[in-house]
């Protein structure tokens, strides 16, 4: 299996909203501090919505507008978005 790490295209956003829901969802339940599924989707879900799907699509085009202050790069496996990794610098 081939990865490529790349910039992300404005129409990646509909996939990277709810590959971050299932990040989450498979990551950081832990009842012992009340994180469950509920509070995930909650506090997280949006992300997978319309709205947080534009947000994603917003994001990507400012990281072309300002490389310096904004970053992020998608892991494709085929035509698959596997992994992400987005920030701002500090």
């Amino acid at each position: 299996m081939t990865h490529v790490i790349e910039a992300p295209r404005a129409d990646d956003a509909a996939s990277l909203g709810p590959l971050q829901l299932r990040a989450w969802l498979q990551t950081y339940p832990c009842e012992d501090v009340g994180i469950d599924e509920n509070w995930i989707r909650e506090h997280r879900g949006s992300s997978a919505t319309e709205e947080g799907i534009a947000q994603w699509r917003e994001f990507i085009e400012a990281t072309r507008q300002q490389p310096d202050l904004l970053f992020c790069r998608v892991v494709r496996s085929g035509t698959e978005i596997v992994g992400f990794l987005c920030g701002r610098a500090a």
